[in-house]
């Protein structure tokens, strides 16, 4: 692998490496003199768990960042899972996905998602009114954590999956922006 390949692997896609190969991981960035941030990322990504206080610390850098949406700086960010539903006929498509902005911003996705999962979700035999409640639902509990004071469940379990890559960027405001924004 080139340098640049083994960087995005060891950055985003390492989890669940034997402690033999974490072991060769890590003597393979020595050898090549690569960024020593990787070692710890190899090592943040194969932890059962990230501690709580590196899962609180990610949570904080992220939080304090700009709304990648309507751009303010003056809101704490947190996340929510948004799921919206489509169905035509005997086809139905049900999303989920990771959003991360201020509250009024993951607000107002959660009402985009609800208007058209109401408008377009239903139709769908029979998948499209059963997913149509469950995705409604998931939505109304997840928009209760938006005002949460501290961290919510969803940008801690953002922070778990993506412990490698905010490892390399955390000395990077504008690189975790693009995180998020993505």
């Amino acid at each position: 692998m080139s340098d640049k390949e083994l960087i995005h692997f060891f950055s985003h896609d390492a989890q669940g490496l034997t402690p033999a190969a974490l072991a060769i991981a890590k003597e393979e960035v020595k050898k090549r003199g690569l960024d020593p941030r990787l070692s710890t990322a190899l090592e943040l990504q194969n932890k059962p768990t990230p501690a709580a206080d590196e899962v609180d610390y990610y949570c904080n850098l992220l939080r304090n960042l700009q709304c990648p949406h309507c751009e303010t700086n003056n809101k704490l960010l947190n996340a929510t899972m948004v799921s919206e539903v489509m169905s035509f006929i005997f086809i139905t498509h049900f999303q989920q996905r990771v959003k991360i902005g201020c509250p009024d911003c993951l607000d107002s996705a959660i009402h985009k998602a609800q208007a058209k999962t109401l408008v377009l979700g239903w139709w769908g035999f029979p998948w499209g009114i059963i997913r149509s409640v469950s995705a409604i639902a998931s939505n109304i509990k997840f928009k209760k954590q938006h005002h949460a004071a501290e961290a919510n469940e969803v940008l801690k379990s953002f922070v778990q999956a993506n412990a490698g890559q905010l490892v390399m960027r955390k000395d990077y405001k504008q690189s975790l922006q693009n995180l998020i924004t993505t």
